[in-house]
């Protein structure tokens, strides 16, 4: 229940004090560039993006800051084998100068039916460092 409480809480305050979408270009820059690092493999970077008391939950299980660049170290690449993207868009929500989220929608066919739909919400706090995500959420829906 109090989990629920702060999502919602968290959730209206995204909404209220939303900045407008021309001041979140920065912050579509630094999430491209992370997507970019997984694609590739990169997974230093990756570990750089993420702060180390990062939340981080896939399909609700929870992983540490470790599980996750091992999880980014064990995964083959080049991805697709058969796959690719029909839609894979990041849209980004500036909160604050230092606060934003974003949202990636993204969904996978192979032999044109949908075999996987994915939406990952990150929310990203600009600190000394620039950018780290401090929350990443995933839930992936195969269809």
């Amino acid at each position: 229940m109090m989990m629920k409480t702060y999502i919602l809480i968290v959730g209206l305050l995204m909404v209220l004090f939303a900045v407008d979408a021309q001041s979140s270009d920065e912050l579509l820059a630094v999430a491209m560039e992370e997507q970019k690092a997984f694609k590739e493999g990169d997974c230093n970077k990756i570990e750089s993006l993420i702060d180390t008391e990062v939340t981080f939950y896939v399909n609700g299980r929870r992983m540490t800051h470790e599980q996750v660049g091992s999880f980014c170290r064990a995964i083959k690449r080049p991805f697709g084998s058969g796959r690719s993207p029909i839609e894979d868009t990041i849209t980004p929500y500036r909160i604050s100068e230092t606060l934003g989220y974003t949202v990636r929608d993204f969904r996978w066919t192979n032999a044109d039916k949908l075999v996987i739909h994915e939406v990952v919400t990150k929310i990203w706090l600009k600190g000394e460092d620039g950018w780290k995500i401090i929350h990443f959420q995933s839930t992936v829906m195969p269809e």
